[in-house]
């Protein structure tokens, strides 16, 4: 059920909070999809110079905007196009005080479509390596939506940098949802989450303060945790997490991924494992079958085996390389415990010192390349394939999850698990051919 929209702030609250916005241009900008967990339903967020109303207008309808600001001179705009059918492609404006932006076009999302392509970045910003990553997204035409791992823009207290960030994404944020998990770089000093409670929307709400929440796309569930507030067990996040991977049905969507900032296994020496976060969610994620958690936090690109924690009190980590004379055609099964990815990778300067040796969990990592990742689901196949590209349209990593049990030859289970006997799917890297991007 689609929560409606909060009710716009007052000219006093406007007063206290940012009275600067009581001038100047109502021409919209920053404009940005914003993708609900109802697929009928997608709201869009602009920004304007000065205070006004505001409204959307999609396929001859039209819906009035919240109107908000926060401790920023620019004020800000939320609208539901609603009753909205997948598949079916959207052309919309929005409008604020009189000035209109020019027509966009969307196609929502079918949850039940066979075939799936997105990206996903972390630790963005906007250096040169960062514009780089974004002019490919923006020229990406087969990808359906992007995820960020946090650290989004690094405002770190200077607001105008968000402005910026969003005005250079517009030219795919209009065509495409981005959904985000939160970074630590998004509690910026004087501000705390302030910014990106106004700026991102996760419920329809202004200032809601929802900082994980999931969504369904065709074959994965996907969900968005924060690293960035309590996950412990016991904790809100933690009961909300435990219930929302429980109600998946893996029949419909047999995938599952979670975003989030820190990352549970990094060998960077710059950061490293978030061992709390390891030790809270680890045996969660392997008993409710997750099969991608992706990271970002540490500059760097690394793909872990598939891993889990086990021994007394969680004291041994238990990577794949044990079961690694069952390779085969470079796939790894469903029921395997999770790999980790950490895509730190989005345009930050690089954390090139890596802990040596290598750990035995870590199966690939490189350290002084900037890029982004691409993941498609194959209905068809019943599989998820990921890529690792590098800014120079070159490939660093390339895998493939699949449902389907494979055959194998061994006799012993991986790693002295229950459950995992001669009849256990193969386990391996990807190294069959995945579509270039566009």
């Amino acid at each position: 059920m689609l929560v409606p929209l909060a009710h716009a702030q007052n000219l006093g609250e406007t007063l206290q909070e940012c009275p600067g916005t009581l001038t100047g241009s109502t021409q919209p900008q920053q404009i940005h999809l914003q993708m609900t967990g109802d697929a009928s339903v997608m709201n869009v967020i602009w920004s304007t110079e000065g205070r006004s109303t505001g409204e959307v207008e999609w396929n001859g309808q039209t819906s009035p905007s919240t109107d908000y600001c926060y401790n920023h001179d620019m004020a800000f705009h939320m609208a539901s196009m609603t009753g909205l059918t997948s598949g079916e492609e959207v052309t919309y404006r929005v409008g604020s005080g009189g000035d209109w932006s020019e027509e966009f076009t969307f196609t929502p999302i079918d949850s039940s479509a066979e075939h799936f392509e997105w990206i996903s970045i972390a630790d963005h910003g906007d250096s040169s390596e960062g514009m780089d990553v974004s002019e490919a997204i923006i020229a990406d035409a087969a990808a359906q939506m992007v995820t960020i791992s946090g650290d989004i823009a690094y405002a770190d207290g200077e607001q105008s940098a968000w402005d910026n960030w969003f005005n250079f994404q517009q030219d795919s944020m209009t065509s495409i949802p981005w959904v985000t998990a939160v970074g630590n770089h998004e509690n910026e000093p004087g501000y705390e989450f302030a910014p990106y409670e106004h700026r991102f929307d996760s419920d329809g709400q202004v200032e809601s303060e929802i900082f994980w929440y999931s969504r369904n796309v065709p074959g994965v569930h996907m969900v968005f945790m924060s690293t960035e507030h309590d996950y412990s067990p016991g904790s809100p996040q933690y009961a909300w997490l435990e219930q929302d991977l429980s109600s998946v049905n893996r029949e419909e969507t047999p995938f599952v991924i979670v975003f989030g900032h820190k990352p549970m296994y990094s060998s960077n020496s710059y950061h490293g494992s978030e061992v709390e976060l390891r030790d809270a969610l680890d045996g969660l994620y392997y008993e409710q079958r997750v099969n991608l958690v992706v990271a970002g936090h540490d500059h760097f690109y690394e793909r872990t085996w598939p891993v889990r924690m086990s021994g007394e009190n969680g004291s041994n980590v238990n990577p794949a390389p044990a079961y690694v004379n069952w390779i085969k055609d470079n796939r790894f099964d469903l029921e395997m415990p999770p790999i980790h990815l950490v895509i730190g990778i989005a345009g930050r300067s690089a954390y090139e010192e890596l802990d040596e040796p290598q750990p035995g969990w870590s199966a690939y990592r490189e350290n002084s390349t900037y890029g982004w990742t691409r993941l498609v689901y194959d209905g068809d196949a019943r599989e998820l394939s990921f890529t690792h590209y590098r800014i120079d349209g070159s490939i660093g990593d390339q895998f493939i999850i699949q449902e389907a049990p494979l055959e194998s030859d061994a006799e012993a289970g991986f790693l002295g698990l229950p459950g995992f006997g001669t009849l256990l799917p193969m386990v391996a890297l990807f190294g069959a051919a995945i579509r270039r991007l566009r």
